[in-house]
């Protein structure tokens, strides 16, 4: 009784009008317009080919009455995602050459870094 995978149309926003007390925020605050009033104020998802899953009227909703449902990938991403480790790894080295790159632009024969960089030092000596 379901329909092939992969050809879902299911809309992205769940509405449970249970829940709703068609205070309209979700309705006003949409940017796409997707949704519009039932005779009785409450909100219908109208126009879900245009929900961006930007999640406004589900964080905005005071009844926790909307669901954004997230969107599936249609393919897989084209590498694996970086483990911790290697995002930690990746910053040290930024880091280790970002200060290695200023100390060789400001230090001097004393080992100390420039007067004029660490404000110990006057001018006049």
């Amino acid at each position: 009784m379901g329909t092939p995978k992969g050809t879902e149309t299911q809309s992205p926003v769940a509405l449970d009008l249970g829940l709703c007390k068609a205070c309209g925020i979700c309705m006003a605050i949409c940017p796409e317009h997707v949704f519009d009033t039932s005779g009785l104020g409450e909100p219908i998802v109208a126009r879900p080919e245009d929900c961006t899953s930007c999640l406004l009227c589900e964080l905005h909703c005071p009844d926790f009455a909307i669901e954004i449902r997230r969107r599936v990938r249609k393919r897989p991403a084209a590498s694996p995602a970086a483990t911790p480790e290697e995002i930690a790894e990746a910053e040290a080295a930024r880091v280790f050459a970002a200060l290695a790159a200023q100390s060789e632009g400001e230090g001097d024969s004393s080992g100390h870094s420039s007067d004029r960089a660490c404000g110990h030092h006057d001018e006049d000596g």
